[in-house]
């Protein structure tokens, strides 16, 4: 990490450089020509304010100023002519003439051309002389070499600099990398530090703002980790509670069946023990598998599609009418002659209604009833039984796992049937509500489907 952070902390910093480079070199070129192309168009000035006319003739009177400019040998080889047309009056014969615009009469032109077998840069000035009828034309060359040569300078020294600059960046940015990660090598070290099963919040104490909310979110995530792992110590713990009944009654009949006559009452009788603890066991494995795949189920993969609530609740009620009858409660279908549809998820919502059916049976007295209702609007379906009821203080309890308020008056549920509707009502977004039965006698617990999937009407 330390090395994929000094790449991008560095690269930036040369492209930096590169970029300062190519624009230094620019300048440092433009400075250059301008400040000797000053020193050139001085050199012209000087020479053509010393024109003159005597009676018609022309002259020059150069001052020793503008001679020692000339003659500086540190300014490279320095060239320069005077002539009126094509005539040289003095100077140097053969130098490069440029072209005038005769229009830009006092004002500097500047040129490049070869002279002599060197690179030259040229200025060209028009004075016009009294008495005399054409204008005359001063012009000073100089070679490029000193322009060069302190231009190879400058930019060396660019160069030097900006070496200097990416250097030190180097040296120090390792330190402020290491500075800078030193808070998460810190949560690091308490992290690896702890026991595996250490799941407290990690410690905000001198943590930088910048890591704040890093370590809020993984605060947070231990805190689901630690409520995730307490809740499957606790359905394990409950789990294993709840089989351990139906397997000690197998292992007591399996002792009595060995030392049992064959066909005797007392070996129909364990047989018939036998049965029923293996359907209750059954069924416990049947609830405890759908309580997983609810749990570890995820809500926004859940695909919703249109479903008729009036054949939803009918396939339930056909499917749970051996097991009512088993237990001699009558179960009833009420709904509308039309479909009433709504969006949900078919078999999460066919699961939570058998789980709430079946409880409603399990929990009901012999010779009780249990009522499935469809209604239309809004679209919902409420499941009544006349059996012994919650007490009001007692109902929210119903919906956590393994949860039986009466475990000894002899029924054979789980405590799981409710947990189970409830967790996928959460999953479908359904409202679950539960209250007394018609003439409090009873339980009523009514499934509501949210507004954005109100029932929609049919004809029959």
């Amino acid at each position: 990490m330390t090395g994929r952070m000094l790449g991008w902390l560095v690269l930036p910093v040369a492209m930096l450089a590169l970029v300062l480079g190519v624009a230094g070199s620019f300048a440092i070129t433009r400075t250059v020509g301008a400040v000797n192309d000053r020193i050139l168009s001085a050199a012209s000035r000087g020479i053509a304010d010393s024109l003159g006319s005597d009676d018609g003739e022309i002259t020059l009177d150069l001052s020793p100023a503008v001679f020692g400019m000339l003659e500086n040998n540190a300014r490279d080889n320095v060239y320069y002519s005077v002539r009126r047309g094509r005539e040289i009056l003095t100077g140097y014969t053969d130098l490069p003439q440029i072209r005038i615009d005769p229009a830009r009469q006092e004002e500097f032109t500047f040129a490049e051309s070869r002279y002599l077998g060197h690179e030259v840069r040229i200025v060209a000035v028009t004075r016009i002389v009294p008495q005399v009828s054409e204008p005359i034309v001063v012009q000073v060359a100089e070679t490029l070499d000193a322009r060069k040569r302190m231009a190879r300078g400058l930019l060396v020294g660019l160069a030097v600099l900006e070496l200097a600059l990416i250097a030190t960046a180097a040296m120090l940015m390792p330190i402020a990398v290491r500075r800078g990660l030193a808070p998460l090598k810190r949560l690091q070290a308490e992290m690896d530090r702890r026991g595996a099963e250490d799941l407290t919040p990690l410690s905000a104490a001198g943590v930088p703002g910048e890591l704040g909310d890093l370590v809020s979110a993984f605060n947070t995530m231990l805190a689901r980790l630690d409520s995730g792992f307490a809740g499957i110590r606790r359905f394990t713990a409950d789990a294993s509670h709840q089989m351990r009944t139906p397997l000690s009654v197998l292992r007591t009949h399996v002792a009595v069946l060995k030392r049992a006559k064959p066909g005797s009452a007392e070996a129909k009788g364990s047989i018939e023990d036998i049965d029923d603890a293996g359907a209750r066991l059954s069924h416990l494995l049947n609830q405890l598998l759908s309580l997983a795949r609810v749990d570890s189920g995820h809500p926004e993969r859940v695909i919703l599609e249109p479903a008729d609530l009036r054949r939803l609740a009918a396939d339930v009620v056909s499917g749970q009418e051996a097991v009512a009858s088993a237990r001699q409660i009558r179960l009833h279908l009420g709904a509308p002659q039309r479909a009433v549809e709504v969006r949900t998820n078919t078999a999460l919502a066919t699961e939570m209604l058998v789980n709430i059916v079946d409880n409603a049976i399990r929990y009901n007295r012999p010779g009780g009833q249990v009522s499935v209702i469809v209604d239309e609007r809004p679209a919902a379906i409420r499941v009544e039984d006349d059996g012994p009821g919650i007490p009001p203080e007692d109902r929210e309890k119903v919906f956590e796992r393994f949860i039986r308020l009466n475990p000894h008056a002899g029924n054979d549920g789980s405590g799981l049937g409710l947990s189970i509707a409830h967790s996928i009502a959460e999953t479908l977004g359904l409202d679950l509500g539960l209250d007394g039965g018609p003439g409090d006698r009873g339980l009523r617990l009514t499934i509501i489907f949210p507004p954005d999937a109100d029932s929609l009407v049919k004809g029959p």
